[in-house]
């Protein structure tokens, strides 16, 4: 039986194909990710009891009754929906588990390339967003005066006047993260390196903000099954312990009033969970830290391993030139798959099949050795989470 003290793992992880136009629908990338999280923990669909999917305001998504029907799971006693970032359903999916709602989750998003979030999708007649979208500060990021560039450019500017950031400490997140795509066969971004040299010339979108400080629009889905632990241990692959996971969220967090204003929310995220855990920054061994923007991740390192304004100098202090990467701590690798920015924009859900691949020991060339805990965090303004997953005691 589940409860309250029941640990509660992620048992398998699935892929569609990413791309920047993957020649498939948006319901069957979401249908192949979740039909490959069941295989890889190795399920049926009979077996599955939950599912549950990001399907909000966020542009349009896939309704979990789509995937129900296209892997004709026919058992299902719980189903849910969340707002992005997109680990917020995996949250979901781990509070169903842990009150008996069900036994077997199934959580996925699934994202697409659509015309009011990249340029050269607007001649495409099938990637013309359904007209009962509303999302007027993410989405219509080319279109819309308070769309999200600009509110990422206004808090980038803010940071560097307050503490002194200058654009190579962002350049060495947006590097680091492509160098790390380079050794994940599934990222966008693989085969394309970038040098600090090539992000410095980047074109600017809204001063000091440049293309390469915004995550890539891309075609594609993921999903994880969500059991107890005790289960997991029971299936195919190594079963990954959810430590500690939240969400968080501050009053007055209208994104087109106070954009991107998170520092004090990401604080209380990760206070929450360090206690919760029972562990501290110096206990992770990989950090997979949303960057939807820079200067998000930016905010979020503050959070998790500084304070507000020692950033630069946390930054200064992990980076290797050499190799284009970031050690946090001297020891900590970040965003070992190439987070948003590099694999692609699936709104944060890649950082955690990345978490537990790496606590797996599946990651191959980037496989960061004796990994045994993994910070994940997602999202901003007005909604965000976290997480920290391990290998079993």
């Amino acid at each position: 039986m589940s409860g309250p003290n029941q640990k509660i793992a992620i048992a398998g992880v699935g892929y569609s194909k990413l791309a920047r136009d993957s020649g498939q629908s948006i319901g069957h990338l979401a249908v192949t990710a979740a039909r490959e999280a069941i295989r890889d923990a190795g399920l049926t669909a009979d077996a599955i009891d939950g599912i549950g999917a990001v399907f909000s305001t966020d542009l349009a998504g896939v309704w979990p009754a789509y995937v129900m029907d296209g892997l004709d799971l026919k058992n299902i006693v719980w189903m849910g929906t969340s707002t992005p970032p997109s680990a917020n359903i995996i949250l979901d999916g781990v509070h169903a588990v842990a009150s008996g709602a069900c036994t077997y989750a199934v959580c996925f998003h699934a994202k697409y390339r659509w015309d009011v979030t990249a340029r050269d999708a607007r001649a495409d007649a099938l990637r013309r967003s359904p007209p009962m979208t509303f999302d007027p500060t993410f989405g219509k990021t080319l279109t819309e005066p308070c769309a999200a560039p600009n509110g990422a450019a206004a808090l980038m500017r803010r940071h560097m006047h307050l503490y002194g950031s200058k654009r190579r400490h962002f350049g060495m997140i947006a590097v680091n993260n492509r160098t790390n795509a380079q050794l994940n066969p599934r990222a966008v971004f693989c085969g394309q390196p970038l040098s600090m040299d090539a992000y410095m010339a980047a074109k600017p979108i809204a001063e000091p903000f440049t293309i390469l400080d915004m995550d890539v629009p891309i075609d594609g889905a993921m999903a994880v099954i969500v059991t107890t632990a005790e289960r997991a241990a029971d299936l195919k692959q190594p079963a990954v312990i959810v430590d500690a996971c939240s969400h968080m969220a501050l009053p007055q967090s209208d994104m087109g009033f106070q954009p991107f204003d998170t520092p004090a929310a990401q604080r209380r995220l990760l206070e929450k969970l360090w206690s919760n855990s029972g562990c501290g920054p110096k206990d992770i061994d990989v950090a997979n830290v949303y960057d939807g923007f820079t200067i998000l991740t930016m905010t979020w390192l503050e959070a998790a391993f500084a304070r507000p304004g020692e950033g630069p100098g946390l930054l200064e202090d992990a980076w290797d030139a050499k190799s284009g990467t970031l050690r946090l701590l001297g020891r900590i690798p970040m965003s070992t798959h190439g987070g948003n920015l590099s694999e692609g924009r699936v709104q944060g859900i890649g950082h955690v099949l990345e978490a537990v691949t790496q606590l797996r020991g599946h990651a191959g060339p980037r496989q960061v050795p004796d990994a045994k805990r993994a910070l994940v965090l997602n999202g901003t303004n007005p909604v965000m989470c976290g997480m920290i997953l391990s290998t079993p005691d």
